[in-house]
C-alpha cells in the first residue's frame, strides 16, 4: 500500500509539474509577443522626444515653417510630443543633415529636393523649373492628398525617408549685375550655379557660362566680377545682402520653391497610430498656412529690395524662359521613364 501511495504521489507531483512548465513557456511566448509589439510601436500616452534642423536661419519663413509646424504636433499631442529644433545650420551642413536623419541620429528636417536626387536621380525633376504655373497651380498640386505620392513613395523605399509636410511656396528669380529683359541677354554671362547637374544644365540652356560657387561665397562672387549674377529666393537675397553688389533683379518667377520635411521612415513607423495622427493634423493645419505666407512675402520682400538697397527689378518675357526649362523637365522625365508620370502631376 505504502508504494502504490508513493507511486500516485510520483505521477501527480509530475503531472503539476508538467502543467506548470507549459504554463511558465505559454506566459513567456506572450511577454515577448507583447514585447515585440511594444517595440514596434511607442505607446500614445508614452513622452516621445524627437530633434529637428535646418540650415535656413531662425528668422527666416522655412525655418519658422519648420518651428511652427513642430509647435502645432506638440500642441495636437497634447504635449506627448516634444522638439528640440535646431535653426541656421547650428547641428550640421545641408549634407550632414540629410545623412543624419537617414542614420536616425537626428529625427526631422527641411530639405531641398536636390538631396534625394543622390538615392534617387529622378529627383533632378522637381528641381527644374516652370514646373508650376503660379500660386493656384502650386497651391493645388502641394495641397492636394498624394498629388506627389510617386516621390513621397521613393523616399521610403531609398534612402529610407517619410514626408511629413512640403514646405516653400517662395519664388526664385535672378539678381545680376547687368540688366535682364530676356533669355537671350544671358547669353555667355558667367552666372553662379549650386552644385546640382539640373541648376548647371538650366543655365546652359540659357546661354549662359555657369560656375559652381557655395551659397556663402556668392556676395563675394558678384562684388569681384568672378560671377555676373545667381537665382536665389527673394528672401535670401535681402539675407545675405545680395542687393549692395548686384543691382538688378530680373522677375522671372522661375522657380516656387518646393521643399520636403521628412523624418527618418523607421523613427516614424515606431510612433503610435495617435501620435502618427497628431503629425498629419499638424501638417495640415501648417502646410497651408505657411505656403500662403510665402506668396504674400513676395511683395514685402520686392519692396525692401527697391527701399533699402536701390536694386532695380526688370520684368522679362518669360516665354522663352518657360520653353527652355520645360524642355529640360521633360528630357529628365523620358530619360527615366516618368514623363506620363510628371505630366500627369505638372499639367
Amino acid at each position: 500500500m505504502k508504494m502504490n501511495s508513493l507511486k500516485k504521489l510520483v505521477g501527480v507531483s509530475s503531472a503539476v509539474a508538467l502543467i506548470l512548465v507549459l504554463t511558465a513557456c505559454g506566459n513567456a511566448n506572450g511577454t515577448n509577443s507583447n514585447n515585440s509589439n511594444s517595440q514596434n510601436e511607442t505607446n500614445s500616452g508614452e513622452s516621445i522626444e524627437l530633434v529637428a534642423a535646418t540650415i535656413n536661419p531662425s528668422d527666416s519663413l522655412l525655418a519658422e515653417t519648420l518651428v511652427a509646424f513642430t509647435e502645432e504636433i506638440e500642441n495636437q499631442s497634447d504635449g506627448q510630443i516634444t522638439f528640440t529644433v535646431h535653426t541656421g545650420g547650428t547641428v550640421g551642413n545641408a549634407s550632414s543633415l540629410y545623412q543624419s536623419v537617414i542614420s536616425g541620429d537626428i529625427d526631422m528636417i527641411y530639405s531641398d529636393t536636390g538631396w534625394f536626387a543622390e538615392h534617387n536621380p529622378v529627383f533632378d525633376i522637381l528641381s527644374t523649373n516652370y514646373l508650376f504655373e503660379d500660386q493656384g497651380h502650386y497651391e493645388t498640386i502641394v495641397n492636394s492628398d498624394g498629388k506627389l505620392s510617386y516621390f513621397e513613395d521613393l523616399l521610403i523605399e531609398s534612402p529610407g525617408l517619410k514626408n511629413v509636410m512640403f514646405a516653400g511656396g517662395l519664388e526664385r528669380n535672378i539678381i545680376s549685375t547687368f540688366p535682364i529683359e530676356t533669355a537671350s541677354d544671358l547669353e555667355g554671362r558667367a552666372m553662379r550655379s549650386g552644385g546640382s547637374s539640373a541648376e548647371m544644365e538650366w543655365w546652359r540652356n540659357l546661354g549662359a557660362n555657369p560656375t559652381t560657387i557655395d551659397f556663402n561665397e556668392v556676395y563675394s562672387a558678384l562684388q569681384t566680377g568672378v560671377a555676373e549674377g545667381s537665382q536665389n529666393s527673394l528672401d535670401a537675397m535681402i539675407e545675405q545682402r545680395f542687393g549692395e553688389v548686384g543691382e538688378y533683379v530680373a522677375r522671372t518667377q522661375h522657380n516656387l520653391t518646393l521643399g520636403f520635411i521628412v523624418m527618418n521612415n523607421d523613427r516614424y513607423e515606431s510612433l503610435s497610430d495617435e501620435h502618427k495622427e497628431a503629425i498629419q493634423q499638424a501638417a495640415d493645419i501648417i502646410q497651408p498656412e505657411y505656403i500662403a505666407k510665402a506668396f504674400e512675402q513676395a511683395d514685402e520682400s520686392m519692396d525692401v529690395l527697391i527701399d533699402e538697397f536701390g536694386v532695380t527689378f526688370t520684368d522679362p518675357d518669360r516665354e522663352e524662359f518657360i520653353e527652355k526649362s520645360r524642355l529640360q523637365m521633360e528630357e529628365i522625365a523620358e530619360e527615366h521613364d516618368v514623363l506620363d508620370i510628371v505630366e500627369d502631376i505638372f499639367n
